[in-house]
């Protein structure tokens, strides 16, 4: 297994959490949002479960985008 260089372990450790930080807001704000309609709208659990596939879906979403991102940086970095 080849040795990472500081720069790319220290960002491994960086990505890694954004990720993990993007998809688990995103459902617990999905999670909330559905929440507090279902009590508004006394409508148990419909909201809670359509709005917690859209969080996730949407930090899937924001996931991909990332991934997206850091591809092309790589890429750029790799021509220069």
């Amino acid at each position: 297994m080849p040795k990472l260089k500081h720069e790319e372990h220290h960002h491994g450790h960086q990505w890694g959490l954004r990720v993990g930080t993007e998809i688990v807001a995103s459902t617990m704000i999905g999670l909330g949002l559905g929440f507090f309609l279902d009590r508004w709208l006394d409508t148990r659990p419909v909201f809670l479960i359509v709005f917690a596939i859209f969080g996730l879906a949407g930090g899937f979403m924001n996931l991909y985008q990332l991934m997206v991102v850091d591809l092309q940086k790589k890429n750029e970095a790799s021509k220069s």
